[in-house]
């Protein structure tokens, strides 16, 4: 007759291989450098808003343009490539309420204009040309960007 074989202790042993390819798999220093690779590109996306933002918020205080174009360009990026909207973007990743960031980043703009002297003297350092350049670099990098919302 032939032996049955015992499924008590295959399947502990199965288990154990299991977690022991895992691991190896898996390893602290791999998942670290995952993590950190994701968080890096995660930070690209999460910059690109900010960027488009405070473009925006400028545009409409100093130049009398009150479509969101940067934010919407994003928007377009994020719906062909993620099938996400950039308002879900930021409700997962920065902060819940929408309209409250937008809002905040809006008075700081205003703030820092007011500072700086308003919209003639930010006129005159340029301060467009240096936020189309940032928020174009930006939106390259994120349209190369490996990184896909979990």
């Amino acid at each position: 007759m032939p032996k049955q074989f015992d499924r008590s202790r295959v399947i502990p042993a199965i288990t154990l291989l299991f977690f022991s390819v895992m691991f190896t798999l898996f390893s602290p220093a791999q998942a670290s450098e995952t993590l950190v690779k994701t968080d890096a590109a995660l930070q690209l996306h999460i910059d690109l808003i900010e960027v488009a933002l405070k473009t925006d918020s400028y545009n409409k205080r100093c130049r009398g343009i009150s479509t969101s174009s940067n934010l919407h360009q994003v928007n377009r990026l994020y719906v062909t490539k993620y099938s996400l909207t950039s308002n879900n973007f930021i409700k997962d990743y920065i902060n819940e309420d929408v309209r409250a960031l937008k809002t905040v980043r809006e008075h700081t703009l205003n703030k820092l204009l007011a500072k700086t002297g308003g919209c003639e003297k930010a006129e005159s350092q340029d301060w467009v040309k240096q936020l189309k350049p940032d928020f174009k670099r930006l939106y390259e990098q994120a349209e190369k960007s490996p990184w896909y919302p979990e």
